[in-house]
């Protein structure tokens, strides 16, 4: 859903923070996708291993001792990506109402200014 949000950034002008926030949100998705290739990588197992063990054991063993240790890159990184939208999302809703205070204030001036008489 996100890019479907940075396609309607593409229409506005987000502002400076709001542009930190979506390149930050960038870097995690480009992270993540980092984090699965290695992990796709590294789940075949080399001739070396397959000669030693086999490839699902290994893998298994693998997987639990990450577990273990507690060293889940992938699910940190989703973690952190999950913070970001969400702070992407406050974000927008105080801009929203920043603009929406603006535009009453000028049709408060607006309104102030005709003669209703």
């Amino acid at each position: 859903m996100f890019f479907k949000r940075l396609e309607l950034y593409t229409e506005v002008s987000p502002t400076a923070a709001m542009m930190e926030t979506i390149v930050k949100i960038m870097v995690e998705v480009f992270a993540i996708l980092a984090i699965a290739t290695r992990e796709i990588g590294q789940s075949r197992p080399s001739k070396s291993i397959q000669n030693n063990r086999p490839p699902l054991a290994h893998v298994a063993l693998e997987k639990y001792l990450k577990k273990l240790v507690g060293k889940n890159d992938i699910e940190d990184a989703l973690k952190r990506l999950d913070n970001l939208t969400q702070e992407e999302v406050r974000m927008a809703t105080a801009e929203i109402l920043k603009i929406t205070h603006s535009v009453d204030d000028k049709a408060k001036v607006l309104i102030d200014g005709m003669d209703l008489s």
